[in-house]
């Protein structure tokens, strides 16, 4: 199953990207809180690109950085940005509606915080979170000496960072503001009114939001490109990706299926066989509680393009915090087991250490300059210098 993963997910050279935007848009989606960790993800699914490639496609607007699903951040396309935006909103329908009634950002100081900075973006340029934050305080939107060392309570104190929070994630949620061009240690702030809207994406010509016409349509894109860039993937996968109810993930994925079986790259629904060890196409109908307990979709040649690059795909590969063969997965026991999941995040607080796939499981995580060796790991001279090979190659390509 890892094996099939790493290939779709262009981490062997038959399936990798020629440039670090195409890298992106094969997956549709990658999380990208941790900006250090971002340019890790697309080297090593872009074999020919440089950290100054990354950088120029942020610096382009090429790529951007927003909280289109799950309230995770996630890089996509500028191209994908508002239709999948807009395809899913209405996930974040109660965080919203906390913000107006909790925080006091209702429509009408949104729109304030809006102008504000949109003024200043269009007369400077980009600019940065803490530049944004003065602009609100100087319109009176919130107080940014408000801290514990400055007198205020722990509640006060929280309050007045978690408005300032909620307001940068509504004006990207709302299609207002998105983060592209680098920064230090961020990305910094954008108009994101200049980019494709929503009619320009899954469904040409169609708004996508939840109750409008093309809605079902753009979740069955999303599904196609999850299925293609994630394959094998099983229902649970997608509604843990996307944070959507089940059904509206099978029927997205069934979709999928149905609406890409004439192009050039169908997705197929699958099945494991009687041995467990190999999957199969499962054609026959299906109820769909079958479908969501047993069934994989991904693209349909994904067993040729596994078996043509076998010898890539079982080796070596180094990978960054939060990269998506591990967090792209509701089900990841196929990478490693729970003892590797520990030493991938051993705090259980959302601190991902980067970490070493040979075989197709997990051998190693990366504390500082040290590797922490899975116990099951079968060490020797060959997995201990091929792993090395693998993390001094990244480090060289990160620090060029």
């Amino acid at each position: 199953m890892t094996l099939c993963r790493l290939v779709a997910q262009g981490l062997v050279p038959a399936t990798a990207a020629q440039e670090v935007t195409s890298a992106v848009g094969s997956l549709l989606a990658l999380q990208g809180q941790q900006v250090s960790a971002v340019p890790h993800a697309l080297l090593a699914r872009t074999p020919s690109a440089t950290v100054r490639d990354v950088r120029a496609a942020f610096d382009e607007i090429a790529l951007v950085r927003s909280w289109p699903m799950r309230g995770t951040v996630h890089i996509t396309t500028a191209q994908d940005h508002h239709w999948l935006r807009a395809a899913l909103l209405h996930r974040y329908d109660t965080y919203r509606h906390d913000a107006a009634e909790n925080h006091g950002i209702d429509a009408k100081t949104l729109g304030v915080a809006a102008a504000t900075v949109l003024e200043e973006i269009d007369r400077e340029g980009p600019i940065t979170r803490a530049r944004a934050v003065e602009l609100w305080a100087e319109a009176g939107l919130m107080d940014p000496a408000r801290t514990v060392s400055a007198g205020a309570s722990i509640e006060e104190a929280w309050q007045e960072t978690s408005r300032r929070r909620r307001l940068v994630m509504l004006l990207h949620l709302e299609g207002i503001l998105v983060q592209a061009p680098a920064g230090v240690n961020e990305h910094l702030l954008v108009d994101a009114r200049d980019l494709p809207d929503e009619t320009c994406g899954a469904v040409p010509g169609e708004k996508v939001g939840r109750g409008e016409s093309g809605h079902e349509a753009a979740l069955a894109e999303i599904a196609r490109r999850f299925a293609l860039g994630h394959g094998p993937v099983q229902v649970a996968d997608l509604a843990r990706w996307l944070m959507i109810p089940a059904g509206e993930c099978s029927r997205a994925l069934e979709a999928a299926v149905e609406s890409s079986a004439r192009t050039d790259t169908p997705v197929a629904r699958m099945r494991l066989d009687e041995g467990g060890a190999r999957l199969v196409p499962w054609e026959t109908p299906i109820s769909a509680r079958e479908r969501n307990a047993h069934a994989f979709y991904m693209r349909a040649d994904l067993p040729e393009l596994v078996e043509a690059s076998r010898r890539r795909a079982l080796g070596t590969v180094y990978l960054g915090m939060f990269d998506e063969m591990h967090v792209g997965y509701k089900d990841r026991s196929c990478l490693t087991d729970t003892v590797g999941e520990n030493l991938i995040c051993p705090a259980k607080n959302g601190m991902f250490r980067p970490f070493v796939v040979d075989r197709g499981r997990l051998v190693a995580v990366q504390r500082g300059s040290d590797l922490l060796w899975h116990p099951k790991a079968q060490l020797s001279a060959r997995l201990e210098a091929d792993v090395r090979r693998a993390v001094d190659r990244m480090t060289r390509r990160l620090s060029a």
